[in-house]
């Protein structure tokens, strides 16, 4: 490559969710559209286009009380943690997520799933653990295995975690939100014991993608900006925890 010839790169977003969805509407007359990634269901029918006949939201059926949903807004050391952007590097939050976690590693069995909001973040809480000494603690209880933007490799990390999970070692799995395990994999069983979110993953609101989108659903369908994010962040977060409900019920 040459600094001083220009490489522009073209990218093709579809901006518009509702063109995808649109032969499916006109060619049948009944359509149910479910799942358990849907909550919050009121947006829906404004970015797909479509005047429904019928929204319900149902509770999960449960033959016994095998979920314990936590959130966490401050360290053992009673200060407050969260990944907002002016909070996230501070070394007293680092420490306190690496406490939190150790605590859980030392406590729950078997496998635990651990989601970040980008793998950037997770790139630096991992290298500060390291050198805080955290890291070590973890495998003291639990092998870990980290998710990368290599398919391969992490395809191979896998398969090591259920192995580790499988002779009775234990592991972390250290993932990402929006990345390959959150949209696809699931973590049953004693491959999921407990599941961590390390913040709420909004999206990275200066990408010129998101911001034209934005802007799209604005002019288009009346949708404010921050309803998409928050209706979006919620979902990816009901996609992360969904990872290991599967065969919980």
């Amino acid at each position: 490559r040459m600094p001083n010839v220009p490489d522009p790169i073209i990218q093709l977003s579809c901006l518009d969710a509702s063109l995808a969805i649109q032969p499916v509407l006109d060619r049948f007359q009944t359509v149910v559209i479910t799942s358990g990634t849907l909550s919050p269901i009121d947006l829906y029918p404004k970015l797909l286009n479509f005047h429904p006949v019928c929204i319900q939201s149902l509770d999960m059926t449960l033959t016994r009380e095998c979920i314990c949903p936590l959130v966490v807004t401050r360290g053992s050391d009673q200060l407050p943690i969260s990944t907002k952007f002016d909070m996230r590097e501070d070394a007293g939050v680092v420490r306190n997520y690496g406490r939190l976690l150790v605590e859980l590693v030392s406590n729950v069995p078997d496998g635990c799933v651990c989601f970040f909001v980008s793998y950037s973040y997770m790139d630096k809480i991992v290298t500060s653990w390291e050198e805080m000494g955290i890291l070590a603690e973890i495998m003291l209880h639990k092998l870990v295995f980290i998710e990368t933007q290599d398919v391969v490799e992490t395809s191979l990390a896998l398969d090591n975690f259920r192995r580790a999970c499988n002779c009775g070692r234990g592991a972390v799995f250290f993932s990402v939100a929006r990345g390959k395990v959150a949209e696809g994999i699931d973590f049953d069983r004693h491959y999921g014991r407990c599941v961590v979110m390390f913040g709420v993953p909004y999206q990275y609101t200066l990408s010129r993608i998101l911001r034209a989108r934005l802007e799209y659903l604005r002019e288009t369908f009346q949708i404010p900006e921050n309803d998409f994010l928050a209706f979006d962040a919620i979902r990816q977060a009901a996609q992360c925890v969904g990872r290991v409900l599967r065969s919980k019920a």
